[in-house]
């Protein structure tokens, strides 16, 4: 009592299976279902049921006559809704009385306080458990106790081999980078590669980790240089492969010399595993391309595993303005000929990240 000898002004918090919560003063500490029900206004008292949020993340019946204790410091919460039955579910081991035949899956998440990155699942007796998807209504109705779990998910990504893990399916790749150690304040050509494309991205676009086949992001020092090449354009390329090296962020020029015409393109990036992040690729392009097959490819500098094992059919090397270029010995098999009207210096490219990556994945 204050010192003129008047109750204490005290609250509760009520709100129906939505959740959201009014407060309500109320002039005594102890309270009983039939009371509550009052302050709520609810009308007619009979067909309502009292619910009691404890703050352990229980939620209990109340009964008309049944007294509750207000505590002093946080306002109880109370769920008043019209119902003629509960239902029963364990959520996160947390016991739960609900007064609907179905609970949505923002309830669930409000109840337990689940965060918005961790999946729901139903568990399951016979079969895998249930994934609930955003905004379900899950039916309580069936018989037996719905047992309703969380479990944060966990997206990975490959940033120029480091593996970083995150909470949230989106991540900038700015903060990709951030994560895996590497400045983002360096000028960077950073392709995102998936299973059936390469493409440039900027540190301020976003990723989804959901997506499928999201392999990786290849990073290359804008500042890499292996040799320097005055931009030359001695042969034309077919307009598909111009719109597919610029797609893919890279810096080429065509140069023949020698009888041969050659395609070099800069700063290309090579899988972890190498004594270099990246190279200048160069093909050489039959005078008859694209009826006649593209064959090999050439690097510069020269590429070594770090493990220190030798890598076979690369040991020719062959001279392009001035520059020493290790030759890969790598040629189409049966099951991959060369199809003029498809193959292009694109699809060679991908037959030359199959090649890099094979001798330090496989």
């Amino acid at each position: 009592m204050t010192q003129a000898g008047k109750h204490l002004v005290d609250f509760i918090e009520v709100a129906d299976v939505d959740l959201v919560f009014r407060p309500i003063t109320v002039s005594d500490r102890t309270l009983t279902g039939h009371q509550i029900l009052a302050y709520a206004d609810a009308a007619p008292r009979e067909e309502h049921v009292v619910l009691h949020w404890l703050p352990g993340g229980d939620i209990e019946e109340i009964r008309p006559d049944e007294v509750v204790q207000i505590p002093p410091a946080a306002p109880a919460r109370f769920i008043v809704s019209k119902s003629d039955r509960l239902f029963r579910l364990v959520l996160d081991d947390r016991s739960i009385v609900w007064p609907k035949r179905k609970i949505n899956e923002a309830a669930l998440r409000k109840l337990a306080h689940i965060d918005a990155h961790a999946e729901l699942y139903l568990t399951k007796e016979k079969g895998s458990d249930h994934s609930i998807a955003r905004d379900q209504d899950v039916s309580l109705a069936e018989a037996g106790v719905e047992n309703i779990y969380s479990k944060e998910t966990i997206w990975k990504l490959n940033v120029q081999g480091v593996t970083i893990k995150s909470t949230d399916p989106v991540i900038t790749v700015r903060k990709a980078l951030a994560e895996a150690g590497f400045d983002p304040a360096q000028e960077w050509i950073i392709i995102l590669k998936t299973s059936d494309s390469k493409r440039p991205v900027t540190l301020d676009d976003a990723i989804d980790l959901r997506a499928p086949g999201i392999e990786k992001l290849r990073l290359t020092p804008k500042d890499v240089n292996n040799g320097e090449f005055a931009a030359k354009c001695d042969f034309k390329l077919l307009p598909t492969d111009e719109k597919g090296l610029a797609a893919l962020g890279l810096s080429w020029e065509t140069v023949i010399e020698g009888g041969h015409r050659w395609l070099v393109m800069r700063s290309y990036s090579v899988p972890t595993g190498y004594n270099h992040a990246a190279v200048t690729m160069a093909l050489d392009i039959p005078s008859s391309y694209p009826a006649a097959e593209i064959d090999m490819f050439y690097c510069s500098p020269r590429l070594e595993r770090t493990n220190g094992r030798p890598i076979p059919q690369t040991e020719a090397n062959a001279t392009i303005c001035g520059m020493s270029f290790q030759r890969w010995s790598r040629h189409r098999g049966p099951a991959s000929r060369w199809k003029p009207s498809v193959d292009n210096v694109l699809s060679h490219l991908a037959l030359v990240d199959s090649a890099l990556l094979q001798e330090v994945e496989g």
